[in-house]
């Protein structure tokens, strides 16, 4: 989750609610730009083997994925033509 720490500048974002629904395995994360207060919000659904005991915490995994997805539709957007 080290692209969170860099890219996302967490000192101007702030990751704001996560919903889980263990069920389902849908997750739904709310992340805040705190000079605009401008909402992002992201939503997937999670794969069995993201949903296993791991190194990080659930929460914290879940904060990763959604970064990654963010992160990759700004390089997508940075590559469109003007």
């Amino acid at each position: 989750c080290h692209h969170w720490r860099g890219s996302m500048r967490k000192r101007l974002w702030q990751v704001d609610q996560i919903l889980v629904d263990l069920e389902d395995r849908d997750a739904t994360v709310s992340i805040v730009h705190l000079a605009s207060l401008s909402e992002v919000i992201v939503k997937f659904r999670l794969s069995p083997k993201q949903m296993e005991n791991g190194a990080l915490p659930l929460r914290k995994r879940i904060e990763c994925l959604a970064a990654d997805i963010i992160l990759d539709l700004g390089s997508f957007l940075d590559s469109l033509p003007d």
